[in-house]
């Protein structure tokens, strides 16, 4: 009989490896700014500085709105440049922001135009940083022989999640002691969260990096991009289904949820509890993805999660309990990280290197470009009618979308096959 013991590739096999753990760090701590953020913002406007739906509608658009102007340049100058510094100097401008807000705070309570130029500044740097932190992905998901495989970049872009969730999950936990340790002491941590990212991140720089299309101008960098994405058809598809999302799906989610749980009447603490069983949901989600797989027919599962998301807005404009509401939160945070993590991994896998983070940009510019916009038409259908009928209205839109597009389309029939990149 002999006893099995672990080897040294034992070991190598499931050691994470230092760059990964430097960039999951680093996004942990992006991430655990953005979880306060998603609850501060709302909250203030709500609560402290009592807004209106419309008004608030337009604070959360004011963090979204500038992805419009600047985030292809943030993926052009990404692209350029070597993209963890720029996501490290991007960090260090949400945290002045944040540090900004924290002196204004000392002195007089916000009002809209200074929420407004808050969100617009949040949201510059984070037009910088988003395509940055994703294109370390690759990076990361190296072996040691310099080489990615399909499978490497989908566990990494699913392990990226599991550190964006995990960390946002924290962030809005701590924000849900809002009325117990007030504004000042959240702003503190926003502000050391991010100090720290911006260090894992500067850690991960290749000095010795060079770009071939370092002299063209940003315009000429942002017009190859766009031509690149257009010469691919999954990708196109995938972009025009990413825009749909985040005008529908993310703008009602930042809206109408605030408004519930102000009409349930229970306080910042509920709000941050159906943000946290939201963040739960995607927690699970992801877990099971890194068990399990994505699967070699990401395509599908993203059509998927659209007709689960459509089920689940009609759901929750029937008007559940408290409680009911808190679990479908949870599916509905289910639902999304998995379309998430199925979207960001094909733009990883289809993306070339030297366009990369411009690729990534124009993914989320559609994404997050249009849930400002769908922030603002919630805000007016929410004033005008009620929050439930907008997310009916929502339900119903994504069956159209998913009937539109579940017989036909080259992200349907997108698959995956391993192979060494």
């Amino acid at each position: 009989m002999t006893n099995h013991l672990p080897t040294i590739t034992d070991h190598r096999r499931f050691a994470m490896p230092s760059r990964l753990r430097k960039f999951l760090s680093g996004y942990s701590g992006t991430s655990l700014a953005t979880g306060l953020q998603v609850i501060l913002l709302p909250w203030i406007a709500v609560s402290v500085v009592d807004l209106p739906a419309l008004q608030l509608g337009w604070v959360q658009a004011s963090v979204l709105l500038p992805n419009l102007l600047f985030l292809l340049f943030g993926g052009a100058l990404a692209d350029r440049r070597d993209a963890a510094a720029v996501a490290a100097l991007a960090s260090l401008g949400l945290l002045a922001c944040h540090g900004g807000l924290l002196l204004y705070f000392s002195y007089r309570i916000p009002d809209l135009p200074l929420l407004m130029f808050y969100g617009v500044s949040l949201g510059v740097c984070t037009a910088f940083l988003q395509p940055a932190r994703d294109n370390l992905v690759q990076r990361s998901a190296r072996r040691d022989g310099g080489r990615t495989t399909e499978s490497g970049v989908q566990r990494t872009v699913t392990w990226m999640m599991m550190a964006q969730y995990g960390g946002q999950a924290l962030g809005m936990l701590l924000a849900s002691r809002f009325d117990h340790w007030g504004l000042r002491s959240l702003l503190l941590i926003q502000m050391a969260a991010l100090a720290m990212a911006a260090g894992f991140f500067y850690s991960l720089r290749q000095p010795g990096i060079h770009h071939a299309r370092e002299r063209k101008l940003p315009l000429a960098l942002i017009r190859e991009g766009l031509a690149e994405a257009w010469r691919r058809p999954a990708l196109r598809e995938l972009v025009a289904l990413m825009a749909f999302n985040g005008f529908v799906h993310i703008g009602v989610f930042l809206v109408v949820l605030p408004l519930l749980a102000e009409q349930y009447g229970r306080g910042a603490g509920y709000y941050a509890t159906l943000q946290l069983g939201f963040v739960g949901g995607t927690v699970a989600a992801t877990a099971v993805m890194l068990h399990r797989g994505q699967g070699d027919r990401p395509g599908r599962g993203i059509l998927m999660c659209l007709l689960y998301s459509a089920a689940l807005l009609i759901a929750i404009s029937f008007g559940p309990t408290p409680f009911g509401l808190i679990l479908l939160c949870v599916c509905w945070g289910a639902v999304a990280a998995a379309s998430a993590a199925l979207g960001r991994a094909v733009v990883q896998l289809l993306a070339p290197d030297e366009y990369r983070s411009r690729l990534i940009s124009i993914y989320q510019l559609a994404l997050f470009g249009s849930a400002a916009l769908g922030a603002l038409a919630a805000g007016a259908i929410s004033e005008y009618a009620a929050p439930l009928a907008t997310l009916l209205w929502a339900g119903i839109a994504s069956l159209v979308s998913f009937a539109l597009l579940a017989f036909s389309g080259p992200l349907r029939h997108l698959a995956l096959g391993e192979r060494d990149r």
